[in-house]
């Protein structure tokens, strides 16, 4: 994995084939569970896909989730240093990929409601951005854009919004984009091919910290005692209750018969 470049809130890198032969791996996994209807992807197919071993995990993602975090914590050292706060633990949560096909797209979206850290891997792009932008759609328009991947955010102070496209090819294959999942972002169509364009995504969170386990006191113990001693105590008297019910009763029927 090459160093990640950071131009923009997202951080910019190369996997090795090592790690791209894991992921093609995950692919080819048969029964895939499918997971278009929770995705905005306007696109033919999309599956869940398993990190074997956690490894991509675990070799890729989790040193660029630390990476986002601390670049952005305001507080370091008063919370890990000085408050000696655990330092934060990740995990991937969803992991997909995605097929898409001639004119489908991915609208403006973000990822796990803005919580946590989101990727793009580019698998396999079948066309080239060349190619793309010089079709008649786009080749008499101010801004080209078929095919090409995009990150729209807002800055504070700023009325405008700021964008930033990524001209997608051949030579983007194993490239991986890392970014906070609010970061909203976009996919263009691409025309006049039959490839399957595919690519993966994924959300990563925060650890959920374990439960702490409870521990009671003597008090507690002593608490519970007397909540039984009541309960006894209560049954009893509700006991001897019924038993003078009864003879009431009989007392009353033998009466009757009498009369």
């Amino acid at each position: 994995m090459n160093l990640p470049r950071r131009s923009g809130p997202w951080l910019d890198l190369r996997l090795t084939k090592q790690t791209m032969d894991h992921l093609w791996n995950a692919i080819s996994e048969e029964n895939k569970e499918d997971y278009s209807n929770q995705l905005a992807g306007n696109i033919s197919k999309s599956e869940l896909i398993e990190d074997k071993d956690n490894w991509f995990y675990e070799t890729v993602l989790k040193k660029l989730a630390e990476r986002l975090f601390y670049k952005n914590c305001n507080n370091y050292y008063e919370d890990y240093i000085e408050k000696e706060k655990p330092p934060p633990k990740f995990e991937m949560k969803t992991f997909w990929v995605n097929y898409m096909k001639q004119h489908e797209f991915n609208p403006l979206h973000l990822h796990n409601a803005g919580i946590g850290f989101s990727f793009v891997v580019f698998m396999k792009i079948p066309t080239h951005w060349k190619e793309q932008h010089a079709l008649p759609i786009s080749a008499n328009s101010i801004a080209p854009i078929a095919s090409d991947f995009a990150f729209v955010w807002s800055e504070k102070n700023n009325e405008v919004c700021k964008n930033i496209n990524f001209p997608m090819s051949s030579e983007d294959e194993g490239r991986v984009l890392f970014f906070p999942a609010h970061l909203q972002h976009m996919v263009y169509p691409f025309y006049e091919c039959e490839e399957e364009r595919i690519t993966i995504s994924g959300n990563i969170m925060l650890k959920s910290s374990d439960k702490p386990e409870i521990q009671f006191s003597s008090d507690v113990y002593e608490d519970k005692e007397k909540i039984i001693e009541i309960l006894e105590t209560s049954l009893k008297v509700t006991k001897q209750e019924l038993e003078m019910m009864k003879k009431r009763g009989k007392a009353k029927k033998n009466k009757v018969i009498k009369n």
